[in-house]
């Protein structure tokens, strides 16, 4: 994966990787995966590749995340790291410290950088969205009630839009979800607001071929919906 980095995010949802494997496809599928996050650059059966391919590229994504990271965290070191703790109490609203030089204490310095977290948003970069339509989407979509979208959740999509994503991969994810099997079959309890906030049901859902599996093997639904 990289150097330094020991943890990967697994998902809940990838679950329906799995749910339909016997024993022997989820063992060979699971050993595929530690292999991949361990760098030993497996290489394994068409099926096991295929039904990866998804969970490869949240890793890809997530790595992209953790390597912006590490280079703020650099940067961050760079200009000294946390500022002593009367320097924080004389500007409450600078508590990292990293808007002062130290040849010109007076003059800042702005510095824009693009963070998976909340905190960090900058709402007047990143795409607009009207949450209320969005709420009346997704109610009329899969037939729930949601009220409000709180702001964490709002954040969340800000935050998704900075990485990259726009409104259209979003109504697609919501739309192609609807035609899920799975969905239907859980009467859409896991299509919350929340659930299309994150950046892997977009990567899912946003370009996957809808179809009707009933007469399909397991191997014909993967090539149907990830094309090799």
């Amino acid at each position: 994966m990289a150097t330094g980095k020991k943890k990967v995010i697994v998902y809940t949802d990838w679950i329906e990787q799995f749910k339909d494997l016997t024993d022997d496809e989820a063992g060979k599928l699971i050993k595929h995966f530690f292999a991949y996050v361990n760098d030993l650059n497996p290489q394994s059966d068409r099926l096991t590749e295929l039904l990866f391919n998804p969970i490869k590229a949240t890793l890809k994504r997530d790595l992209k995340t953790w390597e912006s990271k590490q280079k703020i965290n650099i940067e961050n070191g760079k200009k000294g790291g946390r500022p002593k703790k009367e320097e924080t109490q004389k500007n409450p609203k600078n508590p990292n410290g990293l808007l002062k030089t130290h040849d010109n204490p007076k003059k800042g310095v702005s510095v824009s950088v693009s963070v998976n977290d909340s905190n960090n948003i900058n709402t007047n970069i990143v795409e607009s969205i009207d949450f209320d339509q969005l709420l009346s989407f997704i109610n009329s979509t899969f037939g729930r009630g949601f009220k409000v979208v709180n702001d964490k959740v709002k954040n969340k999509y800000k935050a998704l839009f900075k990485q990259g994503y726009n409104k259209e991969q979003i109504k697609d994810a919501i739309l192609n979800a609807s035609k899920n099997d799975y969905h239907k079959q859980t009467n859409y309890q896991y299509c919350t607001l929340e659930f299309f906030s994150r950046p892997e049901t977009i990567d899912k859902y946003s370009s996957l071929v809808t179809f009707d599996s009933s007469n399909l093997t397991i191997e014909e639904q993967i090539l149907k919906n990830y094309k090799a």
